[in-house]
């Protein structure tokens, strides 16, 4: 009998837990006894949920422990809230998939989706989402890439994702939070990139109304209301979008113009053709803010007149921004073309008509700010670095009568940059890599010595901070190089703080040794 009671006390092993998965309840590993078994949001049970601990004479569970997947599509009905990831996440995805998941909700709701992770291979990996069934649904997104997108919202009470993958590279893939609560109003209709709204009011009847950035178009209607048909609430018609058009008439006083599509980079094989036209008796002042086009393939061509049978003012291209172009006339006729292989970030250009007895517009400084708008004869402006940067030539212009009879300023606009190394003071400032916000040069070292008043310590934070392999930034506690080290940063640390100095002196020395270089950094101490 004490045999027999010995022999029913032995136990079974400890079964463990799947990864991604957790004991639901567990009790005890006696003969007859049985754990269950759940997986974190997400993933899917293969096996049994259910071990149950044999008897006999030797103690071992009836099946073997089961494992959590992310499977490759699945239905989810009636679930308040729930995750779906990428097959096999947090692993690299498999090549060659089609994975259809739907999330279906009682009538009357809305579903949300919330992106956690996402990173796919671009335009050849893809995620489509459906506001509704796939079949008969509107296609609200069609996502590749490694940026987070934004929320995204149903007016149906469904929503079905499609994720299809080639033969070839994987990446991490996505995961993703959906919710379910009742629709009682519209969805917030965001604000268009590039664009602003006014109206923020989302019940059935109210309207939205949305107007474009300078130099942008409005793909849409420029008023929306919200809609309610059997418990769906949506926009009609559906919210706008501002693109940057490939060329148009432009006839106001002052504008931008912007290669197509910008932010983005402009799309190959383009034809645009712009004609700027202002007041009779004035001239038009094109000032290049930014420009990046193909070296030899792409080209801006500038004509002085109304089409391209007046004379060339000239054709650019490269990274190099051109100096300002003034009509003779009161028409520009511009014409942009791509060829069908390499892109680039394209331009900003921004026209005013001036009258002829004005100089024309110096334009802004990057980095810097400008103070005197007036264009007179002997009027002035004056130019000032933002906090960090140099100022490169004379503050001043002075607007005269040049030697061709035309106003013109007396000196070449200056310029703020970042320089390599410098002596810091005060009781706040910022230090900068040479070159910032662009890439820094290879193969320099710069030295920074910061200098607060007496009575304080330096503190410091990288507001942003990004080097290449091998470039190191040094921050010593003191004056020279033979100081305490108090960091010694490469990589990216963009929001790191520093330690605190025991002085009101640090010196910071910044080496970039490799052939790649990156943003670099920007610190701010006080």
């Amino acid at each position: 009998m004490y045999i027999s009671l010995g022999f029913e006390l032995l136990k079974c092993e400890d079964p463990g837990v799947p990864q991604f998965g957790y004991k639901s309840e567990d009790k005890g590993h006696f003969a007859g006894s049985t754990v269950c078994y759940s997986c974190d949001p997400g993933y899917t049970l293969k096996g049994p949920q259910i071990l149950t601990c044999l008897r006999g004479e030797r103690r071992a569970w009836d099946s073997p422990l089961p494992l959590c997947v992310a499977e490759c599509g699945g239905t989810i009905k009636d679930e308040p809230t729930g995750r779906i990831l990428s097959p096999g996440y947090p692993a690299p995805y498999e090549h060659n998939l089609h994975c259809v998941w739907s999330i279906e909700a009682a009538p009357g709701s809305t579903i949300g989706l919330h992106f956690l992770v996402f990173h796919t291979e671009e335009v050849h990996d893809v995620l489509r989402i459906w506001d509704g069934p796939q079949d008969g649904g509107v296609l609200l997104r069609e996502l590749s890439g490694s940026t987070l997108p934004p929320d995204a919202h149903s007016t149906f009470n469904a929503v079905s994702l499609q994720f299809t993958t080639d033969f070839f590279t994987s990446k991490q893939g996505f995961a993703l939070q959906f919710s379910v609560s009742t629709a009682t109003s519209c969805n917030d209709p965001g604000l268009p990139a590039n664009g602003t709204r006014s109206g923020d009011s989302r019940e059935p009847g109210d309207h939205v109304l949305f107007q474009c950035d300078p130099g942008y178009i409005l793909q849409g209607a420029t008023k929306i209301t919200c809609t309610e048909i059997n418990n769906r609430f949506f926009w009609k018609p559906d919210p706008p979008t501002c693109t940057a058009p490939c060329g148009g008439n432009l006839t106001d006083r002052t504008g931008l113009i912007l290669s197509p599509e910008y932010p983005e980079p402009y799309p190959h094989g383009r034809e645009c053709d712009w004609t700027v036209s202002v007041t009779p008796d004035y001239v038009i002042a094109l000032n290049f803010n930014q420009f990046s086009l193909e070296p030899s393939y792409d080209f801006l061509h500038i004509y002085d007149g109304p089409d391209s049978l007046h004379p060339l003012l000239g054709s650019f291209y490269g990274t190099d921004v051109p100096d300002r172009i003034e009509s003779s006339s009161n028409t520009l006729f511009l014409a942009f073309r791509s060829d069908a292989s390499l892109s680039s970030n394209g331009f900003i250009l921004q026209y005013t008509e001036n009258p002829r007895e004005s100089c024309f517009d110096p334009g802004v400084v990057r980095n810097g700010t400008r103070v005197g708008a007036d264009l007179k004869l002997g009027s002035t402006t004056t130019y000032y670095c933002d906090s960090g940067y140099t100022l490169e030539g004379e503050p001043t212009l002075t607007c005269v009568m040049g030697s061709d009879s035309k106003p013109s300023w007396n000196k070449q606009k200056p310029i703020c940059i970042a320089l390599c190394g410098g002596q810091y003071s005060g009781l706040e400032g910022v230090v900068l890599s040479p070159g910032y916000p662009g890439n820094y040069s290879s193969a320099r070292t710069c030295l920074y010595s910061v200098v607060v008043p007496k009575d304080y310590v330096v503190f410091s934070q990288f507001a942003f901070f990004q080097t290449a392999l091998n470039d190191v930034v040094e921050i010593y506690d003191g004056a020279t190089q033979h100081s305490r080290v108090l960091s010694s940063l490469s990589g990216t640390h963009t929001g790191e703080s520093l330690p605190l100095a025991t002085s009101n002196q640090v010196l910071i020395r910044f080496t970039s040794k490799g052939q790649s270089s990156s943003k670099g950094f920007h610190l701010v101490y006080q």
